[in-house]
């Protein structure tokens, strides 16, 4: 029990933050990379509104991305927890 509170104690007061790690798989890295790459030959070809108007895009787009992340992770908190409750009973 001492365990689960030290856990808590650290997620609540900001010692456990699990948004700072990023995925580290090769996998990722390539694609942040090739998106990167695509993303600077596009605004390379277009004029400053489109810019701004793609900018804007991936900022929304972003917000969205965020939103399904937390509800997922929420999601998946709430699955393990009942796993964790059915395995003891």
């Amino acid at each position: 029990m001492d365990l689960l509170k030290d856990i808590l104690d650290n997620l609540y007061n900001g010692r456990i933050n699990i948004n700072e790690k990023f995925p580290t798989s090769e996998e990722y890295n390539v694609l942040v990379k090739e998106s990167e790459k695509i993303l600077k030959i596009i605004k390379n070809n277009i004029d400053d509104k489109t810019k701004n108007l793609l900018d804007e895009y991936i900022e929304k787009q972003s917000q969205i991305m965020s939103i399904d992340c937390e509800e997922k992770f929420i999601d998946g908190y709430k699955l393990a927890t009942k796993l964790i409750i059915t395995s003891i009973k």
